[in-house]
């Protein structure tokens, strides 16, 4: 088997295994899925934000793995595949949210609790490729300047990315684990979030100031995931004040749907350096 055809199937064989998994909780939670699409107000539009979401999400990753299939050579550090998977897994996190925000008001603590951390454990997988790129300049930045080793090559920097990587996510998918109540598992992934899409923002800043990353428009990309953090700065400020209803999920959806579109277009258009 060729590697193009190994990477397909493995692609393949995830994709269809969290999809799987996605259907089973839909299954599991039907009759309160349906209960509070009854019963709470503004939930189908809610559901329709998200649908027209999380197409646009997965209609960017096939484009992407598209363009990633059809180079001659596949690198799992390529920009392609990482926007790829950035855009699916964002995309399944949000069917995730979905049903999160569909259990809240009408289960248990108890039960919602552990539907909240499985959404969480998401949220890494969502924000790691764009995770790796940045280790990965920040590395390379460091060796532009001489604090390590100028021989290391790409597929070196490759593993010891992936190494810093794991260490992270390990140890924010334990916070999320241990963590006793809603409370204080939201307060841990608003630290996550926010402290990565700093180091991304700054990522794709620095590569605009420094002209790199050449084949993305990386002024575009740093506006996209700088808006994107200030949207979750600012988000609860703007839940208190609309309050926690179906009107505070769409606006947010919109405002999603939009930075995600900027964040996609950067991506597919070249930087003028």
């Amino acid at each position: 088997m060729d590697k193009k055809r190994k990477y397909l199937l493995i692609l393949i064989i995830g994709v269809c295994i969290a999809i799987l998994g996605i259907i089973i909780l839909y299954l599991i939670n039907f009759d309160i899925i349906v209960l509070t699409l009854n019963t709470v107000e503004g939930a189908p539009i809610v559901l329709i934000s998200y649908i027209i979401r999380v197409c646009i999400l997965a209609g960017c990753s096939i484009y992407l793995f598209i363009r990633w299939f059809s180079q001659e050579k596949l690198y799992t550090s390529d920009l392609p595949f990482l926007f790829g998977m950035f855009f699916l897994f964002v995309a399944f996190n949000k069917l995730l949210e979905l049903i999160v925000n569909f259990l809240y008001p009408l289960v248990p603590i108890e039960i919602y609790l552990p539907y909240l951390k499985i959404r969480q454990l998401a949220v890494i997988g969502a924000v790691a490729p764009m995770i790796f790129l940045s280790i990965m300049m920040i590395i390379t930045l460091w060796q532009v300047k001489g604090r390590i080793s100028k021989d290391m090559d790409s597929k070196k920097i490759n593993r010891v990315s992936l190494m810093i990587l794991g260490i992270i996510a390990v140890i924010e998918a334990t916070l999320i684990i241990i963590t006793p109540n809603t409370t204080f598992a939201g307060i841990n992934i608003a630290i996550f979030i926010v402290s990565s899409f700093l180091v991304i923002t700054w990522m794709f800043y620095f590569s605009y100031r420094n002209k790199r990353l050449s084949q993305v428009n990386t002024l575009m990309l740093t506006i996209g995931f700088g808006a994107y953090l200030i949207s979750q700065i600012i988000r609860p400020l703007v839940q208190f004040i609309i309050g926690e209803n179906a009107l505070f999920v769409v606006i947010t959806e919109i405002v999603d749907i939009v930075i995600g579109i900027i964040i996609f277009i950067g991506y597919i258009r070249k930087s003028k350096y």
